[in-house]
This record gives structure tokens, C-alpha cells and sequence, in this order.
């Protein structure tokens, strides 16, 4: 199961056991009739309904719309919001100050009307004081004011929206910038800024709602170098994350740190569909490798690796360890072949056949019997490739030069051919077998 649906089911579990409802209604005006297009302001309420409905928010999503469905819908949603819920509305398009007030303006607003706003907008002061009689967990209201254009400038003068009083508790008002201000125009953008923000810090599971503020804040007031501070207002006293952290979470939270594979190998158990099991994996992985690699054993590796095929460390561990142990053996098989030419050379008949054990009676004898007759011996066996090694056995082409001399004088045709010496470990020494 992905991180995301695993998110929704916990989310689900949670909010059946609390009996709680979420609610949200969303807006995005666009399409000002008489006025510019308030930029983004469609995309800005998709993307907020997308994050509220991944949260179980029951979204109801408008986009465009005039003053009589403004009003309608919106006394729908509180009508609808009951004691105990969580009601979310969102607006998005142009919302303006008047007289001390907030108000959102329907795409048909026309600012050469005579009757005034109250009667052609959607009064801020009202929504907020409607939630304050629902005794909601929580209650948000987040305005993302688009950037005004020259007509609602030279109607509405005084820029951005003006704070106001909350008089009852868990109700947050969120504020695109602070009041008095306008929000910046960010051209060439897919969303705004503000509502970014708020996407972004509400999908990520566990960050309760303190956190997403503070988030906001950071995020977009880095991002516009202090020219966009977003505020709110909030009387929240309740605990709220619009993905709620999961009970496997608070678990790890408890033993992310254990290095008692007992421990972690439980927790994986318990949880084995949360995401969180597989950082239980990793951390069983990286404390097994840490034990198995301080034991320096080879053995205990590719045990090791039986349990965890992949693990990188393990495997460059161990292709080091054999290449190490392959450089030594084929040292010890050309130092053997070296010891034998020095012995025969020297005709150190122990060394010579302590190197080559598998000489019979007839063939030690007949050594005995050269040495013997022959007073002076140039025996020069060079390896002329590398050794073809097995486990306890290797192969070496060489290159054999004998000259030798007689007591009486007489020299045999030297010797200068290529051989084949072949050699075979016996405990932790290498001996010749064959030189053929």
C-alpha cells in the first residue's frame, strides 16, 4: 500500500472512532466580469479541495461564481457544519476591505454599482461569526486574496484585508499577508504562493496545525524575501493535523533509535503495511552489518548476506576480502614455485622436498643421484602468466630454464621449453603436485 492511500485509511480509522465530520467548502473566481482575471485563483481552490479531500474533508468545489450562489452556498456550508466538525472554506479570487470590514467579491461584481458592497459581496465578519456559534473541534477560514488589478484598486484603495476579533475557540482565520497589505502578483505561476504553502504542509502526514501556520509563514515569506507574510488569527485550542499521525508513528517515535533488533524486528511485525516497517528493515539491516562487519569474518558475511542479499557494504566487503585472499594465495603459489628453483638450484634436498611431497622413492632418488653428479645447476622456473587459482588448487605456465654442468666437465644441451606446474593447498601452505 502506497504512503498516501495508507495515510487516507488511518485517517479514516481515526475520524470513524471520533464520529468527527469534515466539511469544506472551496471557491476559486477567476473570471471577473468587470475586472481583470484574478490569476491562479481557479488552479489556487483545485489544488486546496485536492489536498482537503486526501485529508476526508468532504469538498464541495465551486469555481466562478456570481453573488447568489455565492451567498446560497456558502449558507449551505454552515447550515451544514454541526457541533463537533471540522469546517474548512477556503476562498480564493478577489477579496477586498471596506469600512473596516473583509469581503469576498462574486465574479459579477460591478464597481460602478450605487448599492453598496454589503449588499453585492459575501461579508467575512458574517461567516466568522456563524462558526463561532457551531462549537466546531475546528474551524478554518483561509483567504488567499489575489493580487487586485487597476479597477478594484481605484474602487477599494486600502490594501489587503483588515484583522478582526474571534470570540469563540478553535476558529483560525488565515491571512494571505498581513493586514493592510496586498498580496504580490507572481506571473507566470501555476499557483500562488500563499496556497502552495498550504498544500504542501497539509499533505504531509502528522503536522498538526500550529506547525502548517508556522510552516506557511517560513515558506512564503523566504520565497518573496519578506514582501508576503502570511498571518492568521486563532483561538485554536484543540489538537488538529489534517492527516492525523499514525499509531505506527508515535511507536517509532519511541524506538528509532533502539538498537535492539528484538525490538525493531517486533515493531516490523506489528506494522508491516506502514512505511515505517521498512525504515525498521533498514535499521535491522544497518545494525546486523554493523556486529557482522566488527567480527571480521568472512564466514559471518556471506551469512549475513544470506539474510540481506543486496546490502552494497557487504557485498564490497566481502569482493575485497576475496581479492585480498586471492593476492595472498597467488603470492604463497609464485613463492613456492621461486623456493623450489632455489632448491634445486642450491640442491636443498629437504626444502626441495618439503615443496613437492608427491615425489615417490624412484623420483627422490633419482634427484639425489643429479645433484650427485652434476657440480654446478642453473635451474630458473619464471612464471609466465598469472596463476589460474581455484579454492585449493592452482595452475601455473611457466617458462623452465636448466643449464648444469658434470664432475667431468661435460654439459647436457640445456633445457628452455614452457611447463605446466600444478599446485595444491595443504592447510594454509601451497606445495607442488605435477611439472609437466
Amino acid at each position: 500500500m502506497t504512503r498516501p492511500r495508507l495515510a487516507c485509511v488511518l485517517v479514516c480509522v481515526a475520524l470513524a472512532l471520533s464520529g468527527q465530520t469534515r466539511r469544506a467548502l472551496v471557491i476559486g473566481n477567476t473570471s471577473y466580469k468587470n475586472a481583470g482575471a484574478a490569476a491562479q485563483a481557479a488552479n489556487n481552490a483545485r489544488a486546496f479541495a485536492r489536498a482537503l479531500s486526501a485529508s476526508q474533508f468532504q469538498v464541495a468545489l465551486l469555481i466562478n461564481v456570481e453573488a447568489e450562489a455565492l451567498g446560497r452556498e456558502i449558507n449551505k456550508f454552515l447550515q451544514e457544519v454541526q457541533p463537533g466538525d471540522t469546517g474548512a472554506f477556503y476562498f480564493s479570487g478577489y477579496a477586498v476591505q471596506e469600512m473596516g470590514e473583509n469581503y469576498l467579491l462574486p465574479v459579477g461584481y460591478a464597481p460602478d454599482s450605487a448599492d453598496g458592497i454589503e449588499f453585492h459581496a459575501y461579508s467575512v465578519k458574517r461567516l466568522v461569526r456563524y462558526l463561532e456559534t457551531k462549537r466546531l473541534a475546528a474551524g478554518l477560514v483561509i483567504l488567499d486574496a489575489a493580487p487586485a488589478d487597476a479597477v478594484i484598486e481605484k474602487k477599494f484603495p486600502e490594501p489587503g484585508l483588515v484583522s478582526m476579533d474571534i470570540r469563540a475557540a478553535n476558529l483560525v482565520l488565515a491571512l494571505a499577508n498581513l493586514p493592510g497589505r496586498g498580496v504580490p502578483a507572481s506571473p507566470g505561476r501555476e499557483l500562488a504562493r500563499f496556497t502552495e504553502a498550504w498544500v504542501n504542509a497539509a499533505t504531509e502526514p502528522g503536522i498538526n496545525l500550529d506547525a502548517v501556520l508556522r510552516r506557511v509563514k517560513q515558506q512564503v515569506s523566504q520565497a518573496t524575501n519578506g514582501e508576503q507574510v502570511p498571518a492568521e488569527i486563532s483561538t485554536l485550542v484543540n489538537e488538529f493535523a489534517f492527516i492525523p499521525r499514525s499509531l505506527a508513528a508515535t511507536e517509532w517515535d519511541r524506538i528509532a533509535s533502539s538498537r535492539d533488533l528484538l525490538t525493531l524486528e517486533a515493531f516490523r511485525q506489528r506494522f508491516p503495511g506502514d512505511p515505517l516497517a521498512i525504515e525498521a528493515a533498514k535499521r535491522i539491516e544497518s545494525l546486523d552489518w554493523e556486529r557482522t562487519k566488527a567480527a571480521s569474518d568472512p564466514k559471518s558475511v556471506r551469512q549475513f548476506l544470506l539474510r540481506f542479499p543486496q546490502n552494497q557494504e557487504a557485498l564490497k566487503w566481502l569482493a575485497g576480502q576475496e581479492a585480498n585472499e586471492k593476492a595472498a594465495a597467488i603470492t604463497a603459489v609464485l613463492s613456492a614455485i621461486e623456493r623450489y628453483s632455489k632448491a634445486y638450484e642450491s640442491r636443498d634436498v629437504d626444502t626441495l622436498f618439503a615443496i613437492r611431497p608427491s615425489l615417490n622413492a624412484a623420483e627422490r632418488k633419482r634427484f639425489e643421484q643429479t645433484f650427485r653428479e652434476f657440480k654446478s645447476i642453473r635451474y630458473n622456473l619464471t612464471p609466465a602468466g598469472e596463476p589460474a587459482m581455484e579454492p585449493t588448487a592452482a595452475t601455473v605456465k611457466c617458462r623452465l630454464k636448466v643449464e648444469m654442468r658434470s664432475n667431468d666437465g661435460a654439459s647436457p644441451r640445456p633445457v628452455d621449453q614452457p611447463i605446466t606446474v600444478k599446485l595444491r593447498r595443504l592447510a594454509d601452505a601451497w606445495i607442488i603436485e605435477t611439472i609437466q
